[in-house]
């Protein structure tokens, strides 16, 4: 299923909020619209009512009110609107009423108040008309009491509001597809750096990881995304380099005990030998199937610990110890190199045993490798704020400077020639820093005229 564009959602959801916002705005300005409307027809009635006391007042007799009707439709001014003067007794002297509506009974305003916005009424009539009422006493000629009852029908002021609504709903509508419109527009457009990045990416591929993307004019919220990209391709490019110079590595270590298994099997096979020659050619092979099958365990380890398949199983360990033991282990091979090993490790620490064992045996096992005779390998521990080291320190030729930051890679030799039987087959100190990686950890080398010092550096909590 095809997921919506990002332009596309924002552009509705900038719709939507354009829509919401015209629609309050609308419906501040229809509520203030008829409140003016319902003010201004209010007022008007209370003039009427004025106007009809004082005309009453100023009369001198009803029978001249009566003879001039056109003179009350001029000021009611519509047929909507309605007027009406009654004596006491109920008895009409003015009914302008066009539509003969019966109007409900209203409460009169006293003669001498005067009257108010609260006193109009709003009345429904039968017919489903809605009409704005006002009543109040007046004094007619010679003093006689009467009551004016001044209305308007309110259909107009709901036609004016109806049609003010129809422009308000076509308004947010036509507002909201208009914002849609410009909104992916410019969304789109907007988003073109965006496509300018992913023709990029497309054309990076295995041949060319040494390409980035490019960081001028990139936007600002664009700039953190790329630069994360470029380190990402940056350490790609570095994981496929190193890749492929594994498998050249590992296909040159493999081919030189094949070959020599080859060689020394043909040779056993082209002509008759005896028993013991031949054991000697079985024992010759044997060497070199260790040598394959270290090299595989090696490889199966750094492939696991890489994808932290091996589960640690820290405990607190003494570490005298287990110094004491690897002196014990690696003591006959010194002793033919004539060489001392020396444990100097003290106090705790907390790790897994079989790997820091082996970490610690794979640098012990490379000092007595490479220890001038006579010397002494000694197993120390330095502590620093947070942190607990393990040396390996032993006297021999300095690693020089371009040679340290390659130790750990996997197959690297400073000196290939001297590779020797029984050793990693160059793996020992990827594994190393495999080991302390797992622990979260660190591992550097260190060497100069006064030695040879590799550590091991673990998070002390």
């Amino acid at each position: 299923m095809r997921s919506r564009s990002i332009a596309w959602r924002l552009a509705l959801a900038f719709a939507v909020v354009c829509a919401l916002v015209l629609s309050a705005i609308g419906v501040f300005l229809y509520r203030s619209l008829a409140a003016q409307i319902a003010y201004r027809d209010d007022l008007a009635l209370l003039g009427r009512l004025e106007q009809v006391r004082a005309l009453l007042a100023d009369s001198d007799s009803l029978d001249a009110l009566q003879a001039r009707p056109r003179l009350y439709q001029n000021m009611l001014g519509n047929l909507d609107s309605l007027l009406l003067v009654r004596r006491a007794d109920g008895a009409n002297v003015i009914a302008i009423n066009p539509r003969h509506r019966d109007l409900p009974p209203i409460n009169a305003i006293a003669r001498g108040q005067t009257p108010q916005r609260h006193d109009v009424l709003t009345w429904q009539a039968p017919d489903g008309a809605e009409l704005a009422l006002l009543s109040g006493e007046a004094q007619g000629p010679n003093g006689e009491s009467l009551t004016v009852i001044a209305g308007k029908v309110l259909s107009e002021r709901e036609q004016m509001l109806a049609s003010y609504r129809l422009c308000l709903y076509l308004a947010v509508g036509l507002g909201a597809v208009l914002a849609f419109s410009l909104g992916l527009l410019l969304l789109r457009r907007g988003l073109q750096p965006l496509r300018q990045l992913s023709e990029a990416l497309r054309g990076i591929d295995l041949r060319s990881l040494d390409q980035r993307l490019p960081v001028a004019r990139t936007p600002a919220e664009l700039l953190e995304p790329v630069q994360a990209l470029n380190g990402m391709l940056a350490r790609l490019e570095d994981s496929v380099q190193r890749l492929s110079q594994f498998s050249a590595d590992l296909a040159h270590e493999i081919r030189t005990p094949l070959h020599t298994l080859l060689a020394s099997n043909g040779q056993a096979l082209n002509h008759s030998r005896s028993a013991s020659e031949y054991q000697d050619v079985l024992a010759s092979n044997m060497e070199e199937f260790e040598r394959l099958k270290r090299m595989a365990e090696n490889l199966m380890f750094l492939a696991r610990a890489e994808q932290a398949e091996r589960a640690l199983e820290r405990r607190t360990l003494e570490l005298h110890g287990v110094g004491s033991e690897l002196c014990e282990y690696f003591e006959a091979l010194a002793d033919d190199r004539r060489l001392l090993l020396e444990n100097q490790l003290r106090g705790e620490l907390h790790a897994d045993q079989q790997l820091l064992q082996r970490a610690l045996g794979n640098l012990l096992a490379n000092a007595v490798r490479h220890a001038d005779p006579g010397t002494v390998i000694s197993l120390r521990r330095r502590d620093e704020p947070g942190w607990c080291w393990l040396q390996v320190h032993n006297l021999g030729p300095a690693i020089a400077s371009e040679h340290l930051g390659k130790l750990f890679d996997r197959f690297y030799r400073v000196d290939p020639a001297r590779a020797e039987p029984g050793d990693s087959g160059g793996l020992g100190l990827a594994i190393v820093q495999s080991i302390m990686q797992l622990h979260g950890g660190q591992v550097r080398v260190s060497s100069d005229a006064t030695g040879t010092v590799f550590e091991l550096g673990f998070v002390v909590i």
